[in-house]
């Protein structure tokens, strides 16, 4: 039986890793990189290592960013009174790509797991809600996907709200249960913005 050099074994194994990357992809993966020049592939070698070296967690929201504070919230055209809550830094850029959201965002880093040790005190929720107490926010809008744990995280945070004046939305149905917002098309994520219901 045939086996790999060490060498491609290893970059097969390392692209497998990723997220969606099946074994058969990563080898596929591991083929197109390998019959390129060194230089696109010292390229995005150093684009991994560039990006993992600057890019940090903004101090405001906990999106990606390369400085303290993020560009949307240094934005002072950006709707300060909105917030759009979601589950991880990149459930942003589906917001972002389609123009559909004007105002501010907040990352939880997760949702409610307790079989998964994922508690309150686990996630952003407490400097969640001490920023919709400090900034006087009006509408906060829970974008956490559909799963059982995003649900219960919804609920738990509309219950720790529910004697503040902070309208609550939520997304309207449209998105498949189950499904990350990282995955979901530019129409059906315009549609249950625009349909979102309260809670």
């Amino acid at each position: 039986m045939h086996s790999s050099p060490p060498a491609l074994e290893r970059l097969v194994q390392e692209l497998s890793k990723l997220p969606g990357i099946g074994r058969k992809t990563a080898g596929r993966l591991a083929f197109f990189l390998l019959s390129g020049d060194r230089e696109k592939m010292e390229s995005l070698a150093s684009a991994i290592v560039e990006a993992k070296d600057k890019i940090v967690h903004c101090n405001c929201c906990y999106g990606f960013s390369e400085t303290e504070i993020c560009q949307i919230c240094d934005d002072p055209r950006r709707t300060k009174d909105v917030i759009c809550v979601v589950e991880r830094a990149s459930d942003i850029l589906p917001f972002e790509n389609s123009g559909i959201h004007k105002g501010l965002y907040f990352v939880l880093g997760g949702v409610l797991s307790p079989l998964d040790g994922i508690k309150p005190e686990t996630l952003h929720i407490p400097t969640l809600i001490e920023r919709i107490e400090k900034e006087n926010v009006k509408e906060l809008i829970l974008a956490l996907g559909s799963s059982p744990e995003a649900e219960s995280t919804a609920l738990y945070i509309d219950r720790i709200l529910a004697n503040t004046p902070v309208h609550r939305t939520r997304l309207a149905r449209g998105i498949p249960v189950g499904s990350d917002l990282e995955f979901i098309d530019d129409i059906t994520m315009l549609r249950a913005f625009e349909e979102r219901v309260k809670i």
